[in-house]
């Protein structure tokens, strides 16, 4: 049946499963190898190098003030940091996304395909709801011109993701869910997708990248929920000092591992001004002005346990399972990484050339 797929199709509720391919466009195959009629790849130099001296080849310069059909993914069209207005912080994350359940937002999406949102599984397991993405707007309330609401024809879950722990809150894994979008995004200076890292990509600890998202709702007068895209670097921290640091924190017998290979840390300061923990928000990591998805929020002790760092799932440990289940989205880039960029479609005969 696949890699470990579980889908929902639109209009039953999340904890239903259904057989795959259900259509055949989501089916989960066996192999990473996934040929189609309308495929969406541009080569990318494989990355045999860990994450900091990753290097991407562009082959189609961008003009100024257009929109390059080739430039693939991870393109942010605001270079300038120092924006901080709602349309300028859009164009700098184009790939951010409003998950919402009946209108209402209730997480962080990324796009990865013009078809395809990457998310936390933990948000996807409400029941009877509606899910449609909100893709565009830096707002999380209101439409803008560059915005749409496109509904969600397909959820897909991981089949190994458990809502339900014996550690409660500790340790969520396998935290990945992809939704499938009825039609395929118009992509624009605001709307764009990000690349997604090889199954080699390394970071290395204290790197530094970016979270983005618009945070947790309002809870007791604390950690509101920002009303525009909120954006913070972070620390990538070394895996096994935080999960010593989780043991002491929670008390949890040593022989029980908590921070697993499939996840990552990172430190955070600040965190009253701006609290993300449990709402899918992308990790993303710059290599020569390239954006790569390196992580998404998954799980932590708390916006106000402030020394426990949050918990983010590594996307590269789940690459297979996303090709897997993109079927005839995906097809196999030249070993040892297979670097994914899923992106516009291109002419037949510059594949031919790859």
């Amino acid at each position: 049946m696949g890699r470990w797929c579980q889908t929902v199709a639109r209009g039953h509720s999340a904890g239903e499963s259904l057989p795959i391919p259900t259509p055949p466009s989501v089916q989960c195959v066996p192999k990473a190898t996934c040929p189609s009629s309308r495929p969406r790849l541009l080569w990318q130099t494989p990355t045999t190098q860990t994450l900091p001296s990753t290097t991407m080849e562009t082959q189609f310069p961008v003009s100024e003030g257009k929109v390059d059909p080739y430039r693939s993914c991870g393109f942010s069209y605001e270079q300038d940091p120092t924006l901080r207005d709602p349309e300028g912080v859009a164009r700098r994350w184009p790939w951010m996304v409003s998950v919402r359940a009946n209108g209402t937002h209730i997480c962080a999406g990324t796009i990865i395909a013009s078809q395809w949102v990457l998310t936390v599984a933990h948000c996807l397991i409400r029941c009877d709801v509606i899910y449609s993405v909100r893709v565009g707007s830096p707002w999380i309330d209101q439409m803008t011109q560059t915005a749409s609401d496109v509904p969600v024809l397909q959820v897909i879950m991981h089949s190994r993701y458990r809502a339900q722990r014996f550690w409660s809150w500790v340790g969520q894994a396998n935290d990945i869910g992809l939704l499938k979008l009825k039609q395929e995004l118009k992509y624009s200076n605001y709307v764009r997708p990000i690349c997604l890292p090889g199954t080699d990509y390394v970071l290395k600890d204290h790197s530094r990248c970016t979270v983005t998202g618009w945070g947790l709702s309002k809870a007791d007068g604390m950690w509101p929920q920002f009303r525009t895209i909120q954006e913070k670097e972070v620390i990538i921290l070394n895996n096994k000092e935080c999960d010593n640091f989780y043991h002491n924190f929670t008390k949890i017998p040593t022989l029980v591992r908590i921070i697993k290979s499939q996840m990552m840390c990172a430190e955070d300061t600040h965190r009253e001004k701006f609290c993300y923990e449990l709402t899918g928000e992308p990790l993303v990591c710059s290599m020569e002005g390239t954006w790569y998805l390196v992580g998404l929020v998954s799980w932590g002790a708390g916006c106000q346990k402030s020394e426990a760092p949050p918990i983010y799932l590594q996307v590269s440990s789940y690459q297979h399972w996303i090709w897997d289940c993109l079927n005839g989205q995906a097809l196999a880039l030249p070993a040892p990484s297979r670097t994914l960029l899923l992106a516009l479609p291109l002419p037949l005969s510059l594949l031919a050339a790859l």
